[in-house]
């Protein structure tokens, strides 16, 4: 059976600073139609960034649509201004973390929410990582106040299970070091 969705038509309902909204009328598999609410969404790149000490860097940052302080992995989006999502996890690592990093390997690509949202997400690794000084360190969006915190994997999968990590991105990348850890992957240099 073939499952693809034809869209019929789309109404933009809003256009925002970071967000579209659009309603779809999509003609099913069946012959019948439905309607479709999609999010339109710059994408994004975030990174599994692991220092000396064998930690993740993560950052605590207040989320207001979930009113919660959150644990997750550096990330950020895709600017026009960048080259490649990798030139964009380069530019936040160095923004909401102060350090850049020698080795970087992309370990995946997904999307957090296909069920209504066109984003993207580069997952990228990345360790050998220098501190910046203050000179070198761009500053972060004036909107944007954060802090860093390392966790090893064993902090890391207990703060998941007490569900105090509970952004998407950030279990993935967890996931994704652990599977590196267990099959050797992980750059040793």
């Amino acid at each position: 059976m073939d499952l693809t969705e034809t869209e019929i038509s789309n109404n933009p309902v809003f256009e925002g600073k970071l967000i579209d909204l659009k309603v779809e009328t999509v003609s099913l598999p069946n012959g019948k139609t439905a309607t479709r609410e999609v999010v339109k969404h710059p994408d994004a790149s975030a990174a599994i960034a692991i220092n000396s000490e064998k930690k993740m860097l993560l950052v605590k940052q207040w989320r207001e649509p979930i009113k919660q302080l959150t644990l997750e992995i550096p990330a950020g989006l895709i600017d026009p201004t960048d080259n490649s999502p990798l030139d964009a996890m380069k530019r936040e690592l160095n923004e909401e973390g102060g350090y850049k990093a020698e080795y970087w390997e992309k370990v995946s690509e997904f999307y957090p929410s296909p069920g209504f949202s066109d984003e993207k997400m580069y997952l990228f690794y990345c360790d050998t990582l220098t501190k910046l000084d203050e000179t070198d360190k761009r500053p972060l969006d004036e909107d944007e106040f954060l802090t860093q915190e390392w966790y090893s994997l064993d902090e890391l999968k207990q703060l998941i299970s007490q569900g105090k990590i509970v952004d998407g991105k950030t279990v993935t990348a967890i996931m994704f070091w652990e599977n590196m850890l267990l099959t050797g992957q992980q750059n040793n240099d």
